[in-house]
């Protein structure tokens, strides 16, 4: 007996074999799939004067000042979308696969993959009218798993476009975190020297005191330890900003010893946290999940029943997932704002006391190790609220990904 209800599709298992190939060849867009860009394939233009040949869009896409702005040697999180459009080694190779596949009639494709299929169902009503039941049944299951294969691989052009688009947008959020944290290691290294200066205090301290008498050699030795021990976590932390910098480069359009002048991130603001609210923001959120659209789209292409059912528990999935990194990433929201509080309302504290031990030192009642203490305990404070600030921007710009469809939590 024939299945009810199929499509066609052609030329035997090569053709299948052909799809597979198709389809394992071309770039998957899932964003957890993306870390750092593929460069090996890629000449990024030379700034301060980058080759106009690169640029993937129109002249016409942009204003004149606009495409000045994204040629220059200035890296600005505002053009970070515009930058990653333009430049990103990924993103550049989807775009010439998704132009190369929009040529090509996949339907078409897939047409012959069930025209193929439907000669084994005609061999299984022969087999069935001849009475062979072994060969039947082998023939029968064969168009199944067959049939299902082909709707599993099959991929249309709108669903590539989907993927691309996530991939995207994947990349632009992976840069924001990125340009946030290159930015945070400075505050990091401010921190990092200011307690390697209150270290050298202490071991000097411990020298004076050793020669009166007042420390042994071990006190000493420990204090040395303590600095060289901070100077080897000095120079660790270089190292990560360098790599996070040489990333950025990359992902960006710059050749990766480049020095472009990029510029610190904005503030958060603030005030938008008031209008936040995920259960008014659901709707939208579902609306423009890549995912869900991916397999909604895919639900279209489907003739195998249980490849039909799987796809539906998918989009439930898809839509459960979504909804969920919607709420996670407002509660992040909330708990970064009440960290920045909690920084703040300490920096205010350590400013009274470095004040304090500022007037101590000027009339002679202080050390000069309590006041280095006291402003260690400071520049601790002001960067930590100045790393606060930059957790309450990523925790928003997730949030605001998330309602433009980018699940960025499971």
């Amino acid at each position: 007996m024939r299945r009810q209800g199929r499509k066609n599709i052609g030329q035997s298992a090569a053709a299948l074999a052909a799809a597979v190939f198709m389809t394992a060849a071309a770039p998957f867009g899932a964003f957890g799939a993306v870390n750092y860009p593929d460069d090996s394939f890629y000449q990024p233009p030379e700034p301060p004067a980058p080759d106009y040949n690169k640029d993937l869009s129109p002249e016409f896409a942009y204003t004149e000042d606009k495409w000045a702005s994204l040629r220059d040697n200035v890296m600005e999180y505002g053009e970070l979308a515009d930058l990653v459009h333009e430049y990103n080694p990924t993103v550049r190779s989807n775009r010439s696969s998704y132009n190369d596949q929009k040529h090509k009639d996949l339907n078409d494709i897939y047409q012959d993959y069930m025209d193929d299929i439907d000669q084994i169902w005609d061999q299984a009503d022969t087999a069935s009218a001849g009475d062979d039941g072994v060969t039947w049944a082998q023939l029968r299951y064969s168009a199944q798993a067959l049939t299902q294969q082909a709707d599993n691989l099959y991929q249309d052009i709108d669903m590539e476009k989907i993927q691309y688009d996530q991939t995207e947008a994947g990349l632009v959020y992976q840069a924001q975190q990125l340009m946030v944290t290159y930015e945070q290691s400075k505050y990091n290294m401010e921190t990092l020297q200011s307690a390697r200066k209150l270290l050298e205090a202490q071991y000097n301290a411990a020298v004076a005191q050793q020669a009166v008498g007042m420390a042994t050699q071990t006190d000493v030795l420990n204090a040395q330890k303590s600095l060289q021990d901070q100077d080897s976590a000095i120079l660790s932390a270089q190292k990560a900003a360098d790599s996070v910098h040489r990333s950025l480069c990359l992902m960006l359009g710059w050749d990766v010893d480049a020095q472009p002048d990029i510029r610190p991130v904005p503030e958060p603001d603030v005030s938008r946290i008031a209008s936040m609210n995920p259960q008014a923001d659901s709707q939208a959120a579902l609306d423009n999940n890549y995912d869900v659209k991916y397999y909604e789209k895919k639900g279209n292409n489907l003739t195998s029943y249980d490849l039909i059912e799987a796809n539906q528990v998918a989009i439930e999935n898809a839509k459960d997932t979504a909804l969920r990194s919607l709420r996670t990433q407002y509660d992040n929201v909330l708990t970064a704002k009440d960290a920045l509080d909690a920084a703040q309302a300490q920096l205010a504290v350590e400013t009274v006391d470095l004040n304090e031990a500022t007037v101590k030192m000027n009339v002679g009642q202080g050390t000069q190790l309590e006041y280095q203490t006291a402003e260690n305990d400071y520049i601790v404070a002001k960067n930590n609220v100045n790393t606060q600030r930059l957790q309450l921007l990523l925790a928003m710009e997730a949030y605001d990904w998330n309602v433009k469809g980018l699940t960025t939590s499971n």
